[in-house]
């Protein structure tokens, strides 16, 4: 894609707005806490006191709001405490410019690396370091800044106080949440055509993360929950499996078995969500029985034996104490285990501490640009008179929310938040024309941003066009400054939008460049997972399942990122600077796709009894590694790999071993069989896959970057 045409398509992308919101309870409680500050603010008759106030809540409630995966009031506290402290720190360096642009650095490059944990904690690391700007940029003095922070703390006090406000909710919720929508997508899967859906991760990995974060004390309580997640991965194997070994046009009542399949997994779904038993009919289970009864096959036996067991733990989710009871899941033993949190966050973020990581250059480009654009913003003044002198708080504020890891979000953010703050400062203007009581300030106050808070998920543009109006409208009349200071502040976005915009391309980070190590990591675990299944078939238990599970895993994660890189590359103005063009890349990705699932029907057809052992493929163990791993260097820009190798030595170790063709008759060769035809299958997948990445335009390495 051209510059132009890139820069037209995500801008467009930028400009869109989303039918996404918030949980209206979680609005209410953000708008309640700001109504309070401002209530403050009046009956102390102080107009300090009360925009501080309604700074911290506004900031704080914003946080609550942000895709929670822990307890709302453990969001809330935290980003209160983190806001507050750096409010505080802000206030101390005021009047000491380099001080401050050090620290500003030194925090936005931490910000940048809290990213590593996901996208709605590296937003809350952000608006920590906004407490840093405000009270530095905008206090009149140290112990007026001091005076803004200890407002700012009331008011992110408030945003903690209104969280012990009902409705609460079932224990876990943010868990719950991400285990129901699993399960709604399983029962989605279950009657859509093909198995494409069948092999999303993005659920599976929210789930496990979202689990991943209970302390180690509420893991027996919640142990219903990482058995859901458990028997989901089965659930998810069996589908796969009988979409494979049975035929729709030949198996009576195979639709049907789908149908009641979703219903049933559906009825788990808003069980686990809503914390209340939703009861299957009982000629569901009837029917589901009836139809595993009559196959030849175990695939519908073990998808309804799956379902029941789902149901049966989705039960007892609802009950207050299970721990006692509930034995840790065999398919998550190592999740459920689990690693102490601070561990584990620290060593994620030193995994990203390279220069080749996109996290680390997120960081770095974060903290050049915040404090360059703090440095632009002094220099730029006061618009004439209009805006406030002396600070560059709106466009170091401006560039630091822009920028974000891929081109696509940062030029997309960057068209949004311009546009909205233009839109914005247009209607600030026009509020800020008549004469508003003291009442009437407050009420149109917490209106604005009560629709920050309802806009917060639609997108860029409608967000900083409420956004801007509120704070330009709060700062007009609280400050005494003139009305064009909506312009000013509008103007300041736009200068920070475009300076995010040019850090970003001085030194990017596209996903064309990523996509060959990307790829090389996933098929690296692939390197490890395929031959640790294949030797699962010499005896019955021989797998280590704690490894399958932690491979399983990172195989998920790293085929997630793999996909978005895919799909941001196609926006990219940088096409021609990877190996593959974009009908390779999604070819590419369909073929990792079908790789992934014969993993997962390998895994499902492990040997259960000693008949079912298959000794003779742990032959294929070593030529498959070796393959994966030579196809794996290929990947990342060494020789190519000649398709073809891995097919020679698998019909070499058929003709050579004897095992018996695909039978569907029920003998005791069937299963012998059907693991000779899964081994095939994955052969087939692999050699597709060596013959595309083989096809590569440029025989050089490609760094990734």
């Amino acid at each position: 894609m051209r510059w132009w045409s890139s820069l037209i398509t995500t801008g467009r992308d930028g400009l869109r707005i989303q039918r996404a919101f918030a949980a209206p309870s979680a609005i209410a409680r953000a708008v309640l806490a700001v109504l309070l500050a401002t209530v403050l603010g009046l009956l102390l008759d102080d107009p300090v006191a009360g925009s501080m106030a309604s700074v911290g809540a506004f900031i704080c409630g914003i946080s609550t709001l942000l895709s929670p995966l822990r307890h709302r009031v453990v969001n809330a506290l935290g980003t209160a405490v983190a806001f507050s402290a750096m409010a505080v720190l802000g206030a101390l360096v005021h009047g000491t410019t380099w001080l401050f642009l050090l620290l500003l650095a030194v925090a936005a490059f931490a910000a940048g690396l809290w990213r590593t944990t996901g996208v709605a904690p590296g937003i809350r690391g952000c608006l920590a370091v906004v407490g840093l700007m405000i009270t530095a940029d905008l206090a009149p003095d140290v112990h007026g800044g001091l005076v803004m922070a200890g407002w700012i703390a009331v008011g992110t006090g408030l945003v903690v106080v209104v969280q012990l406000l009902p409705p609460y909710g079932p224990r876990f919720a943010a868990q719950r949440r991400a285990l129901a929508a699993l399960y709604q997508s399983l029962a989605e899967a279950s009657v859509t055509a093909g198995s494409t859906a069948l092999g999303r991760s993005a659920p599976f990995t929210a789930a496990r993360q979202a689990l991943d974060l209970l302390p180690q004390f509420s893991r027996p309580a919640a142990a219903a929950m990482f058995g859901l997640l458990g028997e989901a991965e089965r659930i998810g194997r069996a589908l796969h499996s009988v979409r494979v070994t049975v035929s729709a046009a030949a198996a009576r009542g195979y639709q049907e078995a789908l149908i009641d399949a979703a219903q049933v997994l559906g009825h788990v779904s808003r069980t686990v969500a809503s914390g209340r038993e939703h009861r299957i009919p009982g000629e569901v289970w009837t029917f589901l029985e009836s139809w595993a009864a009559a196959s030849p096959v175990r695939g519908p036996h073990d998808l309804a034996a799956r379902l029941r067991l789902a149901e049966q733990l989705a039960r007892r989710s609802t009950e207050d104490r299970v721990g006692d009871v509930l034995e840790p899941h065999t398919e998550v033993p190592g999740l459920y285990a689990g690693t102490p949190s601070v561990a584990r966050t620290a060593r994620r973020i030193r995994a990203q501490l390279h220069p080749q990581s996109p996290i680390f250059r997120h960081a770095v480009r974060l903290a050049v640009g915040v404090v360059l654009a703090e440095v632009v913003g002094r220099s730029i003044g006061g618009w004439g008179g209009l805006g406030i002198s002396a600070h560059g708080f709106w466009v170091a504020l401006t560039t630091m929310l822009v920028l974000f890891p891929g081109y696509g979000h940062t030029i997309a953010r960057g068209w949004g938040r311009a546009a909205g703050a233009v839109l914005g400062g247009l209607l600030a203007w026009v509020l800020s024309l008549p004469h508003w009581s003291p009442a009437g300030l407050a009420v149109a106050s917490v209106v604005l941003a009560a629709a920050s808070f309802a806009t917060l998920r639609t997108g860029q543009l409608m967000l900083n066009l409420w956004l801007t109006t509120w704070i330009v409208f709060l700062i007009h009349h609280v400050g005494g400054l003139p009305g064009p200071a909506a312009w000013a502040r509008a103007a300041d976005t736009v200068v920070g939008a475009a300076l995010a915009v040019l850090i970003f391309l001085v030194w990017p980070t596209w996903s064309t460049r990523r996509l060959p190590g990307l790829l090389a990591e996933w098929l690296r675990v692939q390197d490890r997972l395929l031959p640790e299944l294949l030797t699962g078939y010499a005896d019955v238990g021989a797998i280590d399942r704690a490894a399958v599970d932690t491979l399983r895993a990172r195989s998920r994660q790293v085929r997630e990122h793999l996909e978005a890189a895919v799909e941001q590359s196609h926006a990219e103005p940088a096409e021609h600077r990877g190996p593959w063009s974009s009908a390779q890349l999604e070819q590419i990705r369909t073929q990792v796709s079908t790789v992934a699932g014969c993993a997962t029907l390998l895994g499902e057809h492990l040997p259960r009894t000693p008949q079912d052992t298959v000794p003779e493929l742990t032959e294929l163990a070593d030529p498959l590694h070796e393959h994966l791993a030579a196809l794996a260097r290929a990947a990342a820009g060494a020789e190519a790999v000649a398709p073809g190798a891995l097919r020679s030595v698998f019909d070499s170790f058929t003709a050579r071993s004897g095992l018996p063709a695909e039978t569907s008759d029920g003998s005791g060769s069937a299963t012998t069989s059907r693991a000779v035809a899964l081994s095939t299958a994955t052969v087939d997948a692999v050699e597709a896959l060596t013959a595309t990445i083989a096809s590569r335009h440029r025989p050089r390495r490609h760094a990734a970057a």
